[in-house]
């Protein structure tokens, strides 16, 4: 079975790219959101979202997968990333626990 190649059309609306250093991720059985989006420097606790994507958990996953193949092959060639703790995403952190919620005593 041959692959098609993949042709990619930027649509006028999709020109403009816009950085973001916070990514605020809802979800349910159906689907997720994942809101991209940028600390409001002037306002500690405000993330100002300029973009909102859906998508299915099948290709949320699948996205995830494509992330981490990405990463890998950035530093074989580029060298390992440092990722420091940023204790103010965590301590306004929205979306899923990446561990579940540890038993009240």
């Amino acid at each position: 079975m041959s692959e098609l190649p993949v042709k990619v059309k930027v649509q006028e609306s999709a020109s403009q790219v816009v950085y973001t250093d916070a990514v605020l991720i809802n979800g349910n059985p159906l689907g997720f959101v994942l809101n991209f989006g940028q600390w409001a420097p002037e306002e500690p606790g405000l993330v100002r979202v300029y973009s909102r994507v859906g998508m299915s958990p099948n290709h949320l996953k699948l996205l995830s997968q494509l992330l981490s193949q990405n990463v890998q092959a950035y530093e074989e060639r580029f060298g390992a990333m440092v990722v420091t703790e940023d204790r103010a995403a965590n301590a306004h952190r929205i979306g899923f626990d990446t561990e579940p919620p540890k038993p009240a005593r």
